[in-house]
């Protein structure tokens, strides 16, 4: 069932008889239905008048008779104008995602920072909103129901492809911050694109690549999807069968993934262009390769402060849009000095602690010799194989959750298959 929080909003107020009207934080203008625009301005000028209004007073001033149905239906519903300030909130809430997609598109092209100081009065009218919720009493009876509703919606949680990671965070849940850290070349954006274009067999996705263009993040999906060779495809190296393949996978294909692979964006701009993007399609999740290349509002300042600014700004985008963000990050160099093993800690990640503070849960990647790899290796060192170039090779990445808000940590292994830059996963060990 569709609840119309504008409608209880509308109710609720009719029958307190206005009761705390003046305290609302909430305008004629925050209401989408035209309906109820214009019973809230009826209720506006009563109030102003003579601070009272009840549902005969206000339906006596409304002229359609369309209206003042749609009021009296708003009574008969409003069973519990206790919760008033919570579904003034939704309502708000809802208003003010209007308004920031409709100034999306503006930002794109604005130089003065016009738009962007609206945006941000738009936000500041939503906090001053949640501050003035906080100071009512909430209904526990209706807080208990909102939360057995979050656990009864699978929809609020994205499976992701590793059954492994599934089995200690779950899924991915909307609002979260999600870090995969690892050093260079051992496979993050690998996992970070397996993970988007899984997840956009079924959902809309958008993938934020700083680093890598479009083209080469294709050639790595077909190589994986396909099961082609990258070096063949970067090269251009393909035989008929493989022609064939990638033209019946671009005829057929219906993944929801999005691209954007413009470098050096602040976050307010992936924000802007998630804002355009909602406007078509309800994205699900968003995803950022990797977090170190956002560029910073103030590039003067320390490092430390820009990647701290920056997390906190990450985090603050999944709690605004509702989606998780899985957030690629770069580790500090030689993570693995003085440890007994090369598993790298949530404290590694590059140029701030902030990060380890913001994330909901964090999963460092590190790869390992098979045992096959090391038998590989001592027939190298004995010349009983002459492929040398394979020496010291790692087919294994482990996938280790060393923080979870929501549960509990553990790691599992699977094989990192780099010709067709595609991880495969394995086992799952706690």
């Amino acid at each position: 069932m569709m609840i119309d929080f504008e409608e209880l909003v509308i109710g609720s107020l009719l029958s307190n008889q206005g009761r705390g009207f003046g305290d609302l934080a909430i305008s004629g203008e925050d209401f989408d239905s035209p309906w109820f625009v214009q019973a809230f301005d009826v209720m506006s000028k009563q109030f102003d008048a003579k601070a009272f209004f009840d549902v005969f007073t206000v339906c006596a001033e409304l002229k359609d008779q369309t209206v003042r149905q749609r009021v009296c239906d708003a009574v008969m519903l409003a069973v519990y104008p206790a919760n008033l300030h919570y579904y003034v909130s939704k309502v708000v809430e809802a208003s003010v995602d209007r308004q920031l997609r409709l100034l999306a598109s503006d930002l794109q092209t604005d130089v003065s920072g016009g738009v962007q100081a609206r945006i941000d009065a738009v936000r500041a009218k939503l906090d001053k909103l949640r501050v003035a919720e906080a100071l009512e009493l909430p209904d526990l009876r209706w807080d208990l129901q909102m939360m057995l509703n979050d656990i009864l919606n699978p929809k609020r949680l994205l499976p992701t492809c590793f059954e492994g990671l599934n089995s200690l965070i779950v899924g991915l849940k909307q609002s979260g911050l999600y870090v995969f850290g690892a050093r260079p070349g051992v496979g993050k954006t690998v996992v970070g694109l397996q993970l988007a274009w899984e997840i956009a067999r079924r959902e809309d996705v958008l993938f934020f690549s700083l680093e890598m263009d479009k083209a080469s993040l294709l050639n790595r999906v077909v190589a994986g999807e396909l099961q082609i060779t990258l070096s063949k495809i970067e090269r251009g190296d393909l035989l008929d069968a493989d022609r064939r393949k990638i033209q019946d996978l671009i005829r057929t294909v219906e993944n929801k993934l999005i691209i954007s692979d413009r470098g050096g964006q602040t976050v307010a701009q992936i924000r802007a262009y998630v804002n355009a993007v909602m406007l078509k399609r309800p994205v699900k999740a968003i995803f950022v390769d990797y977090l170190q290349l956002i560029a910073a509002n103030n590039p003067k300042a320390p490092k430390y402060e820009q990647i701290s600014q920056i997390s906190i700004d990450l985090k603050n985008l999944a709690k605004e849009f509702g989606v998780p963000v899985v957030a690629l990050a770069q580790l500090n160099r030689r993570v693995d000095q003085g440890k007994p093993d090369e598993r790298p800690n949530a404290s590694d990640l590059r140029d701030s602690g902030q990060i380890e503070q913001d994330a909901d849960v964090i999963v460092m990647l590190s790869r390992k010799q098979s045992d096959a790899d090391v038998l590989k290796d001592i027939a190298i060192g004995k010349g009983r194989n002459a492929d040398r170039l394979s020496f010291g090779q790692k087919s294994l990445i482990v996938l280790d959750v060393v923080k979870n808000r929501h549960g509990a940590t553990g790691w599992f292994e699977a094989n990192f298959v780099g010709e067709f830059s595609r991880v495969k996963e394995i086992g799952f060990a706690g």
